[in-house]
């Protein structure tokens, strides 16, 4: 049975914001979905639960508040994850027909104005599996948008004939001028279906973590619209790292990258090395690029 027609949220983006990610767990939860202030205040009747944190909330969700407010349609309760003790909040306090509370502080700073708040709490993150050990590790990063399937459907591939255990670690890069919604993971989801199953996404690392994963994972996977290039810096990072790389070659990738030599490209790979072959690519990638280091790249600059 449906409690709510929805629940509001001012945020809706879970990957970003807790009050969002909060939200979908209990739309879900209660066989309901989420709606950002707008739509929901664009209902003509229903139920909703307002499920809200007033000091994120800017001028624009303040007014579509106020709509919900005034529509004598609409019945709505208030989940608090924080008091503000604003006319705004009073106003929203006094209209919901149940008040819930986050915490037990939430709720004896709106007592005063609700006697019948009931005081709750939010739940943690659902505990997630713990990652199996496997033979084959991958790791990947870069933008969603600049991510090729085709190079990881046919890297599947070859994986599954290997008849080996396999997994492939997503971590995504957010560049300036790129905004970070549910679109971002979709190609997490079409690598997911093509590893079947075997993609664990990471989400951001910090650059030691970065560090650490690259000195442990088997290769590094990174392909591109058309080929490698000496400018791609999380292959060169790799490389330097002593780090296997399988990406895809073409006649303008650097001539000193060599297929089965210091760099493993998609395009001429039929199985998936040996780890006596992994071994040799890591040792003679990380001697191809001992020498594109910033200083060299500064003596070069003022040399020229």
């Amino acid at each position: 049975m449906r409690t709510y027609d929805c629940v509001a949220s001012f945020h809706t983006n879970p990957y970003t914001c807790g009050v969002a990610r909060f939200n979908v767990s209990l739309a879900s939860a209660l066989n309901s979905k989420v709606l950002s202030l707008a739509a929901a205040s664009n209902s003509e009747s229903g139920k909703i639960l307002v499920s809200i944190k007033l000091q994120e909330i800017d001028d624009a969700g303040k007014v579509n508040l106020e709509k919900i407010l005034s529509n004598s349609s609409l019945t709505f309760d208030v989940f608090l994850h924080a008091s503000e003790e604003s006319d705004l909040e009073d106003r929203l306090l006094k209209r919901a027909q149940r008040v819930f509370a986050a915490s037990a502080e939430i709720g004896e700073e709106i007592k005063s104005r609700r006697p019948d708040v009931v005081n709750l709490f939010a739940p943690g993150a659902p505990i997630s599996a713990v990652s199996k050990q496997t033979e084959i590790s991958l790791l990947t990063f870069g933008m969603a948008h600049k991510i090729s399937a085709t190079g990881y459907r046919k890297l599947a591939k070859i994986l599954a004939a290997s008849n080996r255990s396999f997994q492939l670690e997503v971590s995504s890069a957010l560049h300036e001028g790129t905004s970070f919604d549910e679109n971002f993971f979709s190609v997490a989801d079409e690598i997911s279906q093509s590893f079947g199953g075997n993609v664990v996404f990471l989400g951001f690392l910090a650059d030691q973590e970065v560090s650490r994963r690259l000195q442990e994972t088997t290769a590094l996977v990174a392909f591109f619209p058309n080929g490698v290039r000496e400018n791609n810096t999380t292959v060169m990072s790799a490389m330097a790292h002593g780090c296997a790389v399988i990406t895809n070659l073409d006649l303008l990738s650097p001539k000193w990258m060599s297929h089965g030599h210091n760099i493993l490209d998609i395009n001429k790979l039929e199985n998936f090395p040996d780890a006596a072959q992994i071994e040799s690519v890591r040792k003679n990638a990380q001697l191809a690029v001992a020498e594109f280091g910033f200083d060299r790249l500064a003596l070069l600059i003022q040399n020229n």
